[in-house]
């Protein structure tokens, strides 16, 4: 309750703008959702870009074999799209909802200011995930796919080189 003299808080002295038991279970639900599929696609991320990529490079030629692996066989570029595509999906919900349909307000808030810039984060993670990435993990993909079908095995790794820099290149990003 606001007492004389006191300024309204965002949200103090009402409900959360999900007052249903329905309204609630779907916030939850939308949460656990961007939860996981946030700690999944960053994570992915993470992993590739600080463990799998060096430990590729330094295999050599065994590193392409690994690398199939991961691109053709396992389809981790496209995992790592759809969890990224559902984190953004259901962080949007979550934002839609806790600002109360975008009010002004919220989105000055703390809350508000932090959600957006991860929103604003997770937007730039997956537009240069999308447009660099995939293509280029894809493409490095049918390379080895290719050339393990047309050359010896030890001479298979070469032509993913341009592909690597690239993937190198947003790592660092």
């Amino acid at each position: 309750m606001l007492g004389p003299g006191r300024e309204y808080k965002l949200g103090e002295g009402r409900p959360h703008p999900a007052t249903t038991m329905t309204q609630l279970n779907s916030l939850l639900l939308a949460r656990a959702v961007h939860v996981i599929a946030s700690t999944l696609w960053a994570g992915g991320a993470v992993l590739i870009a600080a463990f799998l990529m060096p430990a590729i490079r330094a295999a050599g030629p065994a590193g392409a074999v690994v690398m199939k692996q991961l691109t053709v066989v396992r389809k981790l570029p496209a995992i790592l799209a759809i969890s990224g595509i559902v984190a953004i999906v259901s962080g949007g919900y979550l934002y839609w909802t806790d600002s109360s349909g975008l009010q002004s307000a919220w989105m000055r808030s703390g809350a508000g200011s932090a959600h957006t810039l991860g929103a604003i984060a997770a937007s730039l993670a997956a537009a240069v995930g999308l447009a660099i990435n995939i293509p280029a993990a894809n493409r490095m993909g049918a390379a080895l796919r290719q050339l393990e079908e047309s050359r010896p095995a030890a001479t298979a790794h070469r032509p993913q080189k341009r592909e690597q820099g690239r993937a190198r290149l947003t790592q660092r990003v």
